[in-house]
């Protein structure tokens, strides 16, 4: 007749028959939480080398989790590195269009006064917001965005840089 301690051990052999299903199923931290109750059940009945035989999974595990997320951390930072790089390329196309669009003069003289008037507020903004003068940033953005919005998206379309300068105001207004 079995008794307590064989079905201790059996319990315990089906708790690591269940983390290799987990392992298998990559819930790599469910595997190593079953490892652990079988663990516990061993030590109650002084198995030694089952233990150390799990320690060395549950190490092996942790690594495989912590080489998963260096992974997955360098692919979101390769993507970011991407997408900065293409909106880099878009912007500069951008800004080559509308150069394009102010050297043939086809722009209305009030247009390109307000154009230089945002280049020289944006100028003036990046050195306060560098001085700390994060108030007048804010005031210097918002009448930046009423000038880009007064232009006609016919004439010159406008909506990157009304985000980038969107996301710029949010960002000091969160300081």
């Amino acid at each position: 007749m079995p008794g307590p301690f064989d079905e201790l051990e059996r319990e315990a052999e089906n708790l690591e028959k269940q983390s290799k299903g987990e392992f298998n199923r990559k819930n790599f931290l469910s595997a190593i939480n079953i490892l652990k109750e079988a663990q516990e059940i061993y030590s109650k009945l002084g198995f030694h080398g089952k233990i150390d035989m799990i320690k060395k999974r549950i190490a092996q595990l942790m690594n495989v989790i912590k080489h998963q997320k260096q992974s997955t951390d360098m692919k979101a930072q390769n993507e970011e590195i991407l997408q900065q790089r293409v909106d880099k390329v878009l912007k500069e196309k951008e800004s080559l269009s509308n150069q394009k669009l102010v050297e043939q003069g086809t722009l209305s003289p009030e247009i390109k006064k307000n154009l230089e008037k945002i280049d020289l507020l944006l100028e003036k903004a990046k050195k306060e917001e560098k001085l700390g003068n994060y108030s007048r940033v804010i005031k210097r953005y918002q009448f930046i965005i009423e000038l880009y919005k007064s232009i006609p998206k016919e004439v010159m379309n406008c909506s990157n840089e009304i985000t980038e300068i969107e996301k710029k105001l949010t960002a000091l207004q969160s300081k």
